[in-house]
């Protein structure tokens, strides 16, 4: 039986899905081709939202929508800060799981195939998957990255003082607070800082392949057959233990264990999910840094890494939208800003902030910028292309013999440290970007720059 007619209660009006459900609207930018894939699960995990009174209408599902833990993957909704609710299970086990694209001064020209393949095979050495061999640190710097953020990173040296524009929130949580993470929790990150993870967590190289826009194009400063760098990584242990630790004190509540922000558990996990935000965005950073190390290397000069921007997924953060202020809560969304929301200095000030949306190993990887749809989303867009097979389904459709030699007859170089976990990010484990990109395209939520295409892929 198809979803549609098991959720005939929606209508399609201007690009979005809508009904309604105890009184609030339940809205999906999405195409009729990716609304027929929806699963049961996610829709009754989407729709349970409703039941919590405290949260506001619109409550938004993205594209990308698949089951999650508590929520599904891929979900925004808000509540007014005055009576905000917050849930770690609707934040998600990775605080601020993030990605990141970096310009390089290369080019695919510049690479034989044999040259592609040494270079992968260098870039296997970095701390890769599950990960402890992290920049050494002290428990001095340690408290410092999870109060300041990217600001530590820029006082030693792994990234630059301008980059700090071209990250959300400028790198940098106010209110964050160490006082608030478990023991637990700061062993298992202290030794991950600059390690990649698991999961669906990867660096990719890519190529600009093709330029829709070109004019935001030039302003982004990417041209055709450009060499960039895309790094998809989160606050590694140290978000996931917080995670459970703050999932067992809130009390159980269905659909979701929860608190009131202004309850002392409430007000304790926020102040800890910004520090692991915070140490989530130094990850990414010192990533970069070692991955530039390895370019250098290899080459034996210094190659340019320019940072094109680095945005965030899983958050709840207090915003005002409507004129009213909101804790918004995205799990697998995007929060991005159009230009008149921005500051007159700010790089992105006439494009933008711009939005990255990866696609599977072997699909385009998309450069976006806002549209005025996002007025009706919370200025949310989807944040990937979104699972359509589970991890066990993906695994079992194909041997890694057979991936290793599907991805060489793609042109797509594959590096992996664990056999089992590339057979579960195997392509077709993913929905169509373009698919996703169409969705929110027709709802005028997104304007499409440009595409990446990948070369290699290198997974935990």
């Amino acid at each position: 039986m198809h979803i549609f007619i098991m959720h005939s209660s929606f209508i399609f009006k201007k690009g979005f899905f809508i009904t309604t459900k105890n009184n609030k609207e339940i809205k999906i930018p999405i195409n009729k081709v990716l609304f027929k894939k929806i699963s049961k699960d996610a829709f009754d995990q989407l729709f349970s939202i409703s039941n919590i009174s405290q949260v506001s209408s619109p409550i938004l599902a993205m594209p990308d929508i698949h089951p999650g833990f508590g929520v599904p993957i891929g979900t925004v909704f808000a509540s007014l800060k005055e009576n905000a609710i917050i849930s770690s299970e609707a934040v998600g086990y990775d605080i601020n799981c993030g990605i990141r694209i970096v310009k390089t001064n290369l080019f695919l020209k510049d690479f034989t195939k044999e040259q592609l393949k040494d270079l992968a095979s260098s870039l296997k050495k970095l701390p890769l998957g599950l990960s402890n061999n992290g920049l050494k640190i002290t428990e001095k710097d340690y408290k410092q990255i999870l109060t300041e953020g990217i600001n530590w990173a820029v006082s030693k040296k792994y990234c630059l003082k301008k980059d700090l524009n071209y990250i959300y929130n400028k790198g940098y949580f106010k209110g964050a607070s160490p006082a608030y993470v478990s023991k637990d929790a700061l062993k298992r990150g202290k030794s991950q800082l600059g390690t990649l993870g698991q999961g669906n967590h990867f660096i990719d190289l890519l190529v600009v392949d093709k330029i829709f826009n070109k004019d935001v194009s030039k302003q982004f400063n990417l041209k055709k057959d450009q060499l960039v760098i895309m790094i998809h990584s989160g606050s590694r242990g140290l978000g996931h233990q917080i995670a459970s630790d703050y999932f067992k004190k809130f009390k159980f509540k269905n659909p979701l264990s929860r608190a009131t922000l202004d309850s002392k558990e409430g007000s304790s996990y926020y102040k800890a999910m910004l520090a692991a935000a915070n140490f989530a965005f130094v990850n990414r950073a010192v990533l970069t840094y070692f991955v530039n190390l390895k370019f250098n290397d290899f080459f034996n000069k210094k190659i340019k890494f320019d940072l094109l921007y680095d945005l965030s997924h899983n958050l709840a953060s207090l915003e005002k939208h409507n004129n009213k202020e909101y804790l918004v809560t995205r799990k697998g969304s995007t929060r991005v800003f159009l230009p008149e929301d921005l500051p007159s200095k700010n790089p992105f000030k006439k494009t933008g902030s711009p939005i990255i949306l990866p696609g599977s190993m072997l699909d385009n990887t998309y450069i976006l910028v806002p549209d005025k749809g996002v007025r009706e989303t919370f200025c949310s867009v989807a944040h990937g292309s979104g699972r359509s097979l589970s991890r066990k389904e993906a695994k079992e459709k194909i041997s890694f013999k057979d991936l290793k030699l599907f991805m060489e007859k793609n042109n797509v170089i594959l590096e992996n440290v664990s056999e089992n976990l590339a057979r579960e990010e195997q392509p077709s484990a993913y929905k169509s970007s373009n698919e996703v990109v169409k969705s929110m395209v027709a709802s005028k939520m997104v304007k499409k720059v440009l595409t990446l295409k990948p070369v290699i892929v290198l997974i935990g």
